[in-house]
C-alpha cells in the first residue's frame, strides 16, 4: 500500500510533476524557510532545495536553513530531505547528513525515490507518535500514582490519628469497664447489704412479736407459708409472694403498741395479782385491737423494703362481706394479697386452739367464714392447702377428677367454681341431682379440676 505524504517543498523551483503523477503525494511550495512560521499543518517531509542550479555545495547555508527550521517547534519533527546535484561528492553527501539531514536527493527529484526513502522515516515518525502517546500515558498513570500517593499518605495519617483515637478511646473503655464493674461490685454489696439489713430488720421486728405478741411460737411463719401456698396457685408474682412472706411473719406488729399488761394477760394468761382480772381492757387497748393492722402497716411503710408487705397487712381484717375495718372494703375491693392473708391467718389461729377441733372440725369452722370473714375463692384454696398439707392420710380424703363423681361420695372440702361461687359445702353427701348441678355449672363457670372426696 503506497504512502499518503505530505510534502513541503522550500527553494526556488517547485517540483509539480511529483504530486501531480500520484494523488498520494500532497506538495506544498514556499520559496523561503521563513515562510515556515505561517504553517497551519505539520508537513511529512520537508523538501530542502538550498543549491537550486548552483553546482557549489555549501554547507553552512544548510546549517543555517536547519536552524531557521529548528526555531519551529514542531511535536513531531518531519523528515528534512536535502536536494543536491547529481554530481556532488560523496563526502558533501555525508557532511549533510551530518548536520541533520534524514536524506539526500538528486535533482531531477524522482517520486519513487522519495517514496522509498520516505518508508524509515515515516516508521521513525510513527514510533515516535507511540511512544509519545504511551509516554503521556504513562506520565498520566504516574500522576494518578503520585495523586495516589499522597492520598494514601493523607489516608494513613488520618488511619495512625485514628489509631491513636481509637487508642485512647480503648483505654478510656478499659479504664469505664473498670470502674463499671467496680460500681456494679459496690452496687451488688450494698444489695447484699441492703437485703441482710431488711432481713435483720424484719427479724428484729418478728423476735419482738414472738416474744410479746404471739400465743404461739412460730405462727407469722406458718400464717406466711400458708398464705405463699395459696398465692403461688393463685398465680401471684414472685415479687408479690416475697411480700405475702414478709406480711405473714410481721402481721401482728401493730400489736406491739397495746399495753404490757394487756399483752402478758393475753398471751400468759396472767395479770397484776392486784388487778381484777376480769376487767375489760382500756378503751386504748380496745382501739388499738381493732386498729392493729394500720397501726403495724404505718410502722413498717416507714422502712424501705417493707412498703408491698405494710399494704398487704393494712387490709388484713376487711371481710368480703364488707363488715371488716378499717375502711369496711367489700369483696375484690380488698387487694387479692391480704385477701390471702387473712384467709390464712384464720386458719392458722384455729390451727392454734386447744386442739379439740382435729381437722374436720377445723374445716367446719372455716365453713361459715366463706362469703363473710373469707373470700369464697380463696377459702378453696384454703381448704386444699388443709387436706393436701396437713393430714390428707388422717382424713382418708383423696382427689378425683369431675368424671369420676358417683352418688354417695362426701365431700371433704367445699367445692368452688374458679369464679369463687360455692357449690357444695363440705360434708355434703353426692346425689346424682348434685352432680348433673357440678357438670352444669362447670360448662359456663369452670369448676376446680379436682375434687377432695371421703374414702
Amino acid at each position: 500500500m503506497a504512502l499518503r505524504l505530505s510534502i513541503l517543498y522550500v527553494g526556488a523551483r517547485c517540483p509539480q510533476n511529483i504530486a501531480s503523477e500520484n494523488s498520494n503525494l500532497s506538495l506544498v511550495c514556499v520559496n523561503a524557510p521563513d515562510a515556515v512560521e505561517n504553517l497551519k499543518q505539520r508537513p511529512d517531509i520537508v523538501l530542502m532545495d538550498p543549491f537550486g542550479h548552483d553546482a557549489d555545495v555549501d554547507p553552512e547555508k544548510v546549517r543555517s536553513w536547519f536552524d531557521t527550521f529548528r526555531t519551529h517547534k514542531f511535536r513531531f519533527s518531519p523528515a528534512f530531505f536535502v536536494i543536491v546535484p547529481e554530481e556532488i561528492r560523496k563526502h558533501d553527501r555525508l557532511s549533510i547528513m551530518e548536520l541533520g539531514a534524514d536524506q539526500v536527493v538528486d535533482w531531477p527529484l524522482d517520486r519513487r525515490e522519495i517514496e522509498i526513502k520516505a518508508k524509515g522515516p515515516m516508521d521513525k515518525l510513527h514510533f515516535e507518535q507511540a511512544l509519545f502517546s504511551k509516554t503521556a500515558s504513562l506520565e498520566k498513570s504516574f500522576g494518578y500514582l503520585d495523586r495516589f500517593k499522597r492520598e494514601l499518605k493523607g489516608v494513613k495519617d488520618e488511619l495512625l490519628e485514628d489509631k491513636s483515637n481509637l487508642n485512647t478511646a480503648l483505654k478510656q473503655i478499659h479504664q469505664m469497664s473498670q470502674e463499671r464493674r467496680r460500681l456494679k461490685q459496690s452496687v451488688l454489696d450494698g444489695k447484699t447489704q441492703m437485703a441482710l439489713d431488711l432481713e435483720g430488720f424484719g427479724r428484729i421486728i418478728y423476735t419482738l412479736i414472738r416474744q410479746r405478741v404471739e400465743m404461739n411460737r412460730g405462727h407469722g411463719e406458718r400464717v406466711g407459708k400458708i398464705a405463699c401456698f395459696i398465692g403461688t396457685k393463685m398465680g401471684l408474682s414472685q415479687k408479690q409472694l416475697e411480700d405475702l412472706s414478709k406480711a405473714g411473719m410481721l402481721h401482728e406488729s401493730g400489736l406491739l403498741f397495746l399495753s404490757t399488761d394487756y399483752i402478758c394477760e393475753k398471751v400468759d394468761g396472767e395479770g397484776d395479782e392486784n388487778q381484777d382480772p376480769d376487767s375489760p381492757p382500756t378503751a386504748y387497748d380496745q382501739a388499738m385491737r381493732v386498729q392493729f393492722s394500720v397501726k403495724g402497716a404505718q410502722l413498717l411503710s416507714q422502712c424501705r423494703g417493707f412498703e408491698g408487705a405494710a399494704a398487704i397487712i393494712r387490709y388484713l381484717n376487711e371481710s368480703v362481706d364488707g363488715t371488716g375495718y378499717p375502711d369496711g372494703l367489700k369483696g375484690r375491693h380488698i387487694p387479692l394479697p391480704s385477701r390471702i392473708l387473712a384467709a390464712a391467718d384464720e386458719l392458722e389461729t384455729l390451727l392454734e386452739s386447744d386442739g379439740t377441733l382435729g381437722l374436720q372440725g377445723v374445716l367446719s369452722e372455716l365453713e361459715p367464714m366463706v362469703g363473710r370473714r373469707l373470700d369464697p375463692q380463696v377459702a378453696g384454696w384454703l381448704e386444699k392447702y388443709v387436706v393436701l398439707h396437713l393430714g390428707g392420710e388422717s382424713l382418708k380424703v383423696r382427689g378425683i377428677g369431675l368424671e369420676q363423681l358417683k352418688p354417695g361420695m362426701i365431700l371433704s372440702a367445699t367445692l368452688f367454681t374458679q369464679t369463687g361461687t360455692k357449690l357444695l359445702p363440705a360434708g355434703q353427701t353426692l346425689t346424682r341431682q348434685a352432680i348433673d348441678k357440678i357438670i352444669q355449672y362447670n360448662r359456663a363457670y369452670p369448676v376446680d379440676e379436682t375434687v377432695y372426696i371421703k374414702v
